[in-house]
């Protein structure tokens, strides 16, 4: 997988710069469903998971794999909905306006529990529409961004 160059960035540069997704489905979708569309769309980070129009939990990719792969996971959750593997996982969200600064998402992200550190990064844009931000995306636009500042 190849990523994309940000080597454009300034240190004021904000998350929407940022390659972002709007996989978003209700609380209500069942499993199988999300499992199928993540298996046709290998690129999305994660979900988002709405309720009543706000965002109850995000989950990452990498996180809702691994879970699925555990022992009767596979059979417990497919027929069941998508919030009951927010409350079990704990799909807490890091939501955050489009205008903050990559450094200060980066820094917010990495102050998460550690085993949410890794999940992706909720953006609000000015119109109230939410999207998703891969935060393997968010480190290397800071690493980018905080490369130009250090003496060569």
């Amino acid at each position: 997988m190849s990523y994309p160059d940000f080597s454009h960035l300034q240190p004021d540069a904000t998350l929407d710069v940022l390659p972002s997704y709007d996989y978003q489905v209700p609380a209500s979708t069942l499993t199988r469903d999300v499992m199928a569309y993540m298996k046709d769309h290998p690129d999305i980070p994660g979900i988002m998971i709405v309720d009543n129009g706000q965002v109850i939990g995000a989950i990452g990719r990498q996180r809702f794999e691994s879970h699925m792969q555990q022992v009767y996971s596979s059979e417990i959750y497919p027929k069941r909905p998508i919030q009951l593997l927010v409350e079990v996982l704990k799909a807490e969200k890091l939501q955050l306006p489009s205008s903050t600064r990559i450094v200060d998402a980066a820094l917010q992200a990495l102050q998460r529990p550690r085993s949410l550190v890794f999940e992706p990064v909720v953006m609000e844009l000015p119109d109230g529409q939410l999207r998703l931000i891969d935060f393997l995306l968010v480190l290397l636009a800071e690493a980018s961004i905080l490369k130009k500042l250090l003496p060569s």
